[in-house]
């Protein structure tokens, strides 16, 4: 049994020495490449980047507005409904500005009378409604538009696109002796970029007019201011008053 043993334990040596070397090709023993050390952590150092980032938001430039607006500039910013109003009459009417209280139409706008009484014991008369918007980066306030029912802008419309040249302004009005004025102004500027004069009505009634102005010192893109408003017998009497703005082309 012990001879036995050792002759199995031979023969399964030998074949665990042939399984090893393998077949005898005359190429020697087989060897296996030596395998270099791993690059991979420098490799990912200076090969990997950041991740990217969000661009920042860009926030709107403060003389850049979410509409036009006849009064003030787009840079200007004012605090206050009424120091809006106020400046935008004084400016271009050159009368005083009397007004009636702010009336909210949200927490972003609202509309102010502009009123006109010849004596204190007179009731005034409303001689235009103001539309005020908070507008820009800076929530400034602004006027939008001034209505009244005696005195229309038919055309262009509000926030229309125009021409640097000859502007058609039509609608209809009224004014002592029939007397309409029609300017566009520059906003925040008091010197009138034109200013022609229309025959309207002159009683009770609005008459159609129309009257020609000259926009051609206007620079493309810019805001205009177009106003339109009744002559008057009174010197701090601002007179029926409509205006709008538009854009002039680029």
């Amino acid at each position: 049994m012990t001879a036995l043993r050792r002759g199995g334990v031979a023969v399964a040596a030998a074949i665990l020495l042939a399984a090893c070397s393998g077949p005898d090709d005359g190429a020697g023993p087989s060897t296996v490449p030596p395998v270099p050390p791993s690059t991979t952590s420098s490799s990912t150092a200076s090969t990997s980047t950041a991740p990217p980032t969000a661009e920042p938001s860009t926030p709107t430039p403060f003389g850049t507005l979410e509409q036009p607006a006849v009064w003030p500039a787009a840079d200007d910013l004012v605090n206050s409904p009424g120091t809006a109003a106020a400046s935008f009459v004084e400016t271009t009417l050159g009368v005083p500005a009397r007004l009636g209280d702010f009336r909210s139409g949200d927490s972003r706008s609202g509309e102010i009378d502009l009123l006109f009484a010849g004596n204190p014991d007179t009731t005034p008369l409303v001689r235009s409604t103001l539309l005020l918007r908070m507008l820009g980066a800076g929530d400034g306030w602004f006027v939008t538009a001034a209505v009244n029912e005696h005195v229309r802008i038919d055309a262009p419309t509000p926030g229309a696109t125009v021409a640097a040249g000859p502007l058609e302004v039509s609608g209809a009005g009224r004014g002592f002796e029939g007397l309409v004025i029609v300017e566009a102004f520059r906003p925040g500027t008091a010197e009138p970029l034109d200013r022609q004069t229309a025959q309207g009505g002159s009683l009770e009634q609005a008459e159609p007019f129309t009257a020609t102005l000259d926009l051609s010192g206007a620079t493309p893109g810019e805001t205009l201011a177009i106003v339109v408003h009744g002559g008057t017998g009174h010197e701090e009497d601002p007179g029926d008053l409509a205006a709008i703005p538009v854009v002039v082309r680029e």
